[in-house]
């Protein structure tokens, strides 16, 4: 909660539209009255963010657009939710990477977490998190993965999780997000190089853990990882069971691959498929 508006101000929750949505309903923070600014130096932005007035509220001659994301409550205060620029959309869900990041500050071991969607050369987007631990506390990326999934849908489930001693910051003293998002970037290219296919694998264990490396966006993952616990959702699912039936010719059901206890273990239903075969 973020309170209620200060004196001199007329805030308004609304659609992309400019429609005021009712109290209890997710929308943009507009705010208008005495206290606004007259506008940006520049024009354009003054245009697109400085707006015409809403018909349900007279005598408030302009609106400015925050791009915050809030909801309004019975009793008048705003919730926030995050910055409508942040969202970002995960196997055709709309993130909100603020409620990622609350999820895992709800870990008294977690000081503070930062969530960024760096995207791979196809532009499909995927979650890490950057996690820094309460004093004294020493977490484990499995252990803080197994606990936002109480809160958080399994799209919103981040597929790498880092723990660090300190956040970059910018010239302003704030978490450095570009370069936070610069490095998640860069550490697939790096791992990729590093994480080659293990001399001693079965050509079904090469062609899972390759397939799954490509869909979850995570060059480093082993034979031993979990499809789940590794970032894989219902949707990744499917895509894994499509590419493995028409690499091999065998059909597995979803409840096949989710409950195997690791990607090893799922070769090994291929392989033992296709041996029974007259």
């Amino acid at each position: 909660p973020i309170g209620t508006p200060i004196a001199g101000a007329t805030v308004a929750v609304t659609d992309t539209d400019g429609t005021v949505l009712p109290r209890g309903e997710d929308g943009e923070l507009r705010i208008g009255g005495t206290c606004l600014a007259l506008g940006y130096l520049d024009p354009e932005l003054t245009a697109r963010r400085f707006g015409a007035p809403l018909p349900e509220l007279p005598g408030v001659d302009r609106m400015y657009r925050t791009g915050d994301r809030v909801r309004m409550l019975d009793d008048g205060r705003l919730v926030f939710l995050g910055r409508l620029d942040d969202q970002v959309k995960i196997s055709g869900v709309r993130i909100e990477p603020a409620e990622v990041e609350a999820a895992f500050e709800h870990d008294t071991a977690v000081r503070s977490a930062v969530v960024t969607a760096p995207r791979d050369t196809e532009g499909r987007a995927r979650l890490v998190a950057y996690v820094l631990p309460a004093p004294g506390a020493t977490p484990a990326a499995d252990e803080l993965l197994a606990g936002v999934r109480v809160w958080l849908p399994e799209q919103a489930v981040p597929s790498t999780v880092r723990v660090v001693d300190a956040f970059p910051l910018d010239a302003n003293g704030k978490v450095d997000r570009p370069a936070l998002l610069k490095l998640a970037e860069e550490a697939p290219a790096v791992a990729a190089t590093e994480a080659t296919l293990p001399d001693d694998a079965t050509a079904d264990e090469r062609l899972v853990l390759a397939s799954v490396r490509d869909l979850l966006a995570r060059p480093e993952a082993t034979l031993e990882d979990n499809f789940t616990d590794a970032g894989g959702t219902s949707l990744l699912a499917a895509r894994l069971l499509e590419v493995l039936e028409k690499e091999t010719h065998v059909r597995l059901r979803a409840p096949e691959l989710l409950r195997q206890p690791d990607l090893r273990a799922i070769a090994a239903v291929i392989d033992k498929r296709r041996r029974a075969r007259p």
